[in-house]
């Protein structure tokens, strides 16, 4: 017999309570999972008495799985129309036909074709009483103009701090994804939270999305470490 709701969100705050890790996967984003999503981070927040973080932190994961998802979706709508991501004539073809053609009941149904493939998202939260990280990984890699255009976006979000100069001096050449790097480095920068601590790495087979929140001076971030083994590896 199937549990009910009522029953899975009780099994929700047990686990958050006496774990320090929870992950959820989906192939699309909808109110259900947005709803989970908020739930998740609420709870651990509370449980760790950052509650001030919960609306910040939820804008983020959000932005970060919505860049995920339609990227996969992305992925599949080229699959589907015999375009090849790598070619740059077949790229620019097909992402105008994407922009085109996008819309919330094609957002659901291209859920349900990266189901069928075994295309997801995977969304991790990790935490302890000195700091918090969420990764979002999704199984299909960034192709090189868009990894270049990506880090370009980065790269100019670091000069702003408020989002609506950075969309009006951007309208032109921002897409969805482009303002949703610009505002989760705006919306850390306004808690006084490194930007930097907001990374995008991608690989043959996966992308990932991080982002880490320190509550404490004690807590050592990913990102010093990466770099201290860099240093270490010369």
């Amino acid at each position: 017999m199937a549990k009910s709701f009522k029953d899975l969100d009780a099994q929700l705050s047990e686990y958050i309570l006496s774990r320090s890790r929870i992950s959820v996967q989906s192939s699309r984003m909808n109110s259900k999972l947005e709803k989970y999503v908020l739930r998740i981070l609420t709870e651990v927040l509370e449980k760790l008495g950052q509650s001030r973080y919960i609306e910040m932190l939820y804008t983020i994961t959000k932005e970060m799985a919505i860049n995920g998802v339609k990227a996969n979706q992305k992925r599949v709508f080229f699959e589907d129309l015999g375009l090849d991501i790598r070619n740059l004539e077949h790229y620019d073809q097909g992402l105008a036909q994407f922009k085109q053609n996008f819309s919330e009941k094609m957002a659901d149904e291209y859920g349900k074709r990266c189901l069928a493939r075994g295309v997801f998202v995977k969304i991790t939260v990790t935490y302890t009483s000195e700091g918090l990280v969420v990764e979002v990984v999704n199984n299909t890699p960034v192709i090189d103009i868009e990894e270049t255009r990506m880090r370009e976006k980065m790269r100019k979000a670091m000069e702003y701090n408020d989002i609506a100069e950075f969309y009006m001096d951007n309208m032109d050449n921002t897409e969805g994804a482009g303002l949703g790097i610009a505002l989760i480095m705006i919306l850390l920068k306004s808690e006084n939270i490194d930007p930097n601590l907001f990374r995008i790495h991608t690989d043959s087979s996966e992308t990932i999305a991080r982002v880490e929140i320190p509550f404490t001076d004690d807590y050592v971030t990913i990102r010093s470490k990466e770099i201290n083994q860099v240093g270490n590896n010369k």
